[in-house]
């Protein structure tokens, strides 16, 4: 079976981070909304946590920057990762002498169409940043298919959205990293889950094990409730959050905003096979205390729906996204 494959690399790791503090640890960040240096100065001190940008980035390193950019919304809708986050980890990128380019698979739409309704592609045109279409996916380890993209580059900073989900209960740092499967592979993704949470779990975390992003910053300054990826209301929460260890980023992001992990299929998922980064005594919470920033009324969605997309959903989705790309153009 492939995910006993997963899970024993997950483990075998597990040792290893053991004496590395830095891979367990996350750092909660008081953001108070997107002025530009209030973003400058916020970043720069997440990245001092582990050392600084320098010793996660080198002069010459081609960065993928992967934000969420699921469908054509504006930058106050909190279905993207707010553009003047994204366009502030390019910035600071650059200090270290890397290259940053920015990439996603939307659901809808092609990811220049999506950057550029947000606003998020006009800022990155003023510094020839490039913004990149995912090519069509390979197998990795024979199993995993992601985007072959991804061969680019040196390093992938992950750059999420937090926001309710109505079919994961919550969208984080380990549910970002599906934006890699390319096109419309992620409906059949959905499709070949069987209405298995637990499935589609093992799947995101085969994911994130194949890319490891160097660091993850998750944009949690205005965040969706109550219903997602999209189209639910938004609230002010004034967070980041950043760290190494998604697993580790999403169970604190669990913490401050009062979610059962078990309700979260990721985690309960995490927990039930041992993977690491998902217990609590384990990681070293670094930053603002959580106890100065929990928030209490966070809309959860009341139920989960089916994970699976029936096989006319995913014609139909199909067809969508091909009229949107080409529509658009």
């Amino acid at each position: 079976m492939f995910y006993a494959g997963l899970i024993d690399r997950f483990l075998k790791e597990a040792m290893v981070l053991k004496n590395n503090s830095n891979k367990f640890k996350v750092i909660i960040l008081r953001c108070p909304n997107y002025d530009t240096k209030n973003l400058d100065y916020n970043i720069n001190r997440a990245f001092s946590y582990f050392g600084g940008i320098e010793l996660l980035v080198n002069k010459g390193e081609k960065i993928l920057l992967k934000p969420n950019l699921i469908v054509k919304a504006s930058a106050r809708s909190g279905t993207t990762t707010h553009p003047f986050v994204v366009k502030a980890v390019a910035d600071i990128v650059e200090t270290a002498g890397g290259l940053p380019s920015v990439g996603d698979s939307p659901a809808f739409g092609s990811v220049h169409q999506v950057a550029a309704a947000c606003g998020l592609l006009t800022l990155l045109k003023k510094d020839n940043i490039p913004v990149v279409s995912f090519r069509a996916n390979r197998s990795f380890n024979d199993k995993i298919r992601i985007t072959d993209t991804v061969r680019d580059f040196d390093k992938i900073i992950n750059i999420p959205k937090f926001k309710a989900h109505s079919q994961m209960f919550f969208s984080g740092a380990v549910k970002n990293l599906f934006g890699l499967v390319s096109g419309k592979v992620k409906a059949w993704r959905h499709f070949k889950a069987h209405a298995s949470h637990e499935k589609f779990s093992l799947m995101l975390f085969a994911i994130y094990e194949q890319v490891l992003p160097c660091f993850t910053i998750v944009d949690a300054i205005d965040i969706m409730e109550k219903t997602g990826p999209r189209g639910g209301p938004v609230k002010r929460a004034g967070l980041l959050f950043a760290g190494i260890n998604c697993i580790s980023i999403d169970r604190v992001i669990c913490d401050v905003f009062n979610i059962n992990p078990d309700r979260a299929p990721l985690l309960k998922t995490a927990r039930k096979y041992g993977i690491n980064g998902c217990r609590l005594r384990d990681i070293q919470i670094e930053g603002d205390d959580v106890s100065d920033v929990r928030l209490e009324k966070y809309l959860f969605p009341e139920k989960l729906n089916d994970i699976s997309f029936s096989f006319p959903r995913v014609i139909k989705s199909v067809i969508r996204h091909l009229v949107t790309v080409h529509g658009g153009q």
